[in-house]
């Protein structure tokens, strides 16, 4: 479509009565639409293309009919567990600015335009593809306010994706052990571990203790086989995480007891996925990100107190 303006001086209805009869035939309708207060027609590209001779006889103005938009602002979701967990509230007082956050997972989806400007740095200690897990884990701690997509509990905070499992989710002891030392040298201050192993490993235990001690927060979700939790939940130093619905109530598929420190959404979690898009997962990896998002609002929280009495 072309829209077409004649020079007010032009006759219009001498304009109208050359274009009916060099263009239309007796059974054809109008293929323009005329504001004649305007002096204006608005003409089917095809007969413009056609008769464009004609308009340039008549000294016309030829526009593109551009797509013409509201001022809408975008608008970000709030999905229902970072509502649940208090997160809109908190941000009056900081949103995690500079925290720095450990996602030990399956990688993080680098180009996600919810989560790129949030990643700062990370380790590679797992190569091939990605199965979209550390991506979801990621949206809900970090998922930029930025008007579109959603966000995250703590969308401030400083991302650094620690790969350690494959597409399968699967990783060995000593892979786990590596990445734990990583986020101990690069000072991280929450880490959060959305993974289990059936037993206890001293190696692991040892190398939680050095995390705590040197401040970090661990946090880790229970398990989803339904009975206890397991490690590294279960370890001293670690915040153990089972999983609620909307109604507060524990999930079946939630594991409990010894090892659970809190409780946190775990159903129908909205989060980022590859490729640009977003998916509603289940399980108590879904839960322990929206902790480690709070803990990271609480880190900023006092750093920025800090900072006011100095």
């Amino acid at each position: 479509m072309k829209i077409v303006s004649f020079h007010r001086d032009t006759p219009f209805t001498e304009i109208l009565s050359d274009l009916k009869t060099k263009v239309l035939t007796k059974t054809e309708r109008l293929p323009w639409r005329c504001y004649d207060d305007l002096s204006c027609l608005c003409v089917k590209q095809k007969i413009f293309e056609q008769h464009e001779e004609l308009f340039r006889r008549y000294k016309a103005m030829v526009e593109e009919n551009i797509t013409v938009s509201v001022h809408a602002q975008g608008e970000d979701e709030i999905p229902w567990g970072v509502q649940y967990v208090g997160a809109q509230r908190l941000w009056r007082k900081g949103r995690g600015a500079g925290v720095k956050v450990a996602v030990i997972d399956t990688g993080i989806s680098r180009d996600h335009f919810d989560l790129k400007d949030q990643i700062k740095g990370g380790i590679q200690l797992v190569r091939g593809k990605q199965n979209g897990h550390g991506t979801h884990v990621a949206g809900i701690i970090v998922a930029e306010m930025n008007q579109r997509g959603i966000v995250g509990v703590s969308p401030e905070a400083h991302l650094y994706d620690v790969r350690a499992f494959d597409h399968e989710g699967q990783s060995s002891l000593s892979t786990i052990l590596q990445a734990l030392q990583w986020s101990i040298a690069n000072k991280m201050d929450v880490v959060n571990m959305s993974f289990g192993m059936p037993q206890y490993s001293e190696a692991m235990a040892r190398a939680v203790n050095r995390a705590h001690q040197q401040g970090i927060v661990l946090v880790a979700s229970a398990g989803n086989g339904g009975g206890e939790a397991e490690y590294p939940a279960r370890y001293d130093g670690v915040l153990g995480v089972s999983a609620i619905d909307q109604t507060g109530k524990l999930a079946s598929f939630s594991a409990r007891g010894k090892g659970v420190n809190m409780k946190a959404p775990g159903v129908d979690i909205l989060s980022t996925w590859p490729g640009n898009q977003f998916k509603k997962l289940n399980g108590t990896s879904m839960a322990a990100p929206h902790i480690a998002g709070l803990k990271a609002l609480e880190i900023g929280r006092k750093r920025k107190k800090s900072i006011a009495f100095l």
